[in-house]
């Protein structure tokens, strides 16, 4: 009795495993951009910079087809003050500032970690007023 009891678990079990989701071997999770990171000097900063005006495009009026619907919004640098990077917006930009701010701060530190914060050069960039005129508007 105790034998036919086992070789019935086993066989569930047996049964079990074949219906069971296939295991994915593990992997090892590397820094996107282990390969890519640089150092915190001006140079490197400038060229990280370029770069996230490449790849984030949406968010500035480097493109001709943005700068046709109004976007025309730059992000320039302007220095390093100890581990923070210093950055200049300036257009209009299609999202608030605060948040091409923050896009643009995570894009640099993602790649250059020696990067503490990115900070704004005056407070007053930060103002959407004229996406508030537009919104009462219509």
């Amino acid at each position: 009795m105790i034998a036919k009891r086992v070789a019935l678990l086993v066989g569930v079990a047996a049964l079990a495993g074949a219906f069971a989701p296939p295991r994915t071997p593990a992997r090892s999770v590397a820094p996107r951009f282990a390969a890519e990171e640089d150092y915190l000097c001006d140079e490197s900063v400038e060229r990280v910079l370029e770069a996230a005006r490449g790849e984030l495009s949406a968010l500035f009026g480097y493109e001709a087809e943005n700068r046709e619907v109004g976007i025309t919004g730059t992000v320039d640098f302007v220095g390093i003050e100890g581990p923070n990077v210093v950055v200049r917006l300036g257009g209009r930009f299609w999202h608030q500032r605060s948040d091409v701010l923050q896009r643009v701060g995570a894009y640099l530190i993602e790649r250059i970690p020696e990067i503490c914060d990115v900070e704004i050069e005056d407070p007053a960039q930060l103002d959407d007023a004229d996406k508030a005129v537009e919104r009462a508007q219509f």
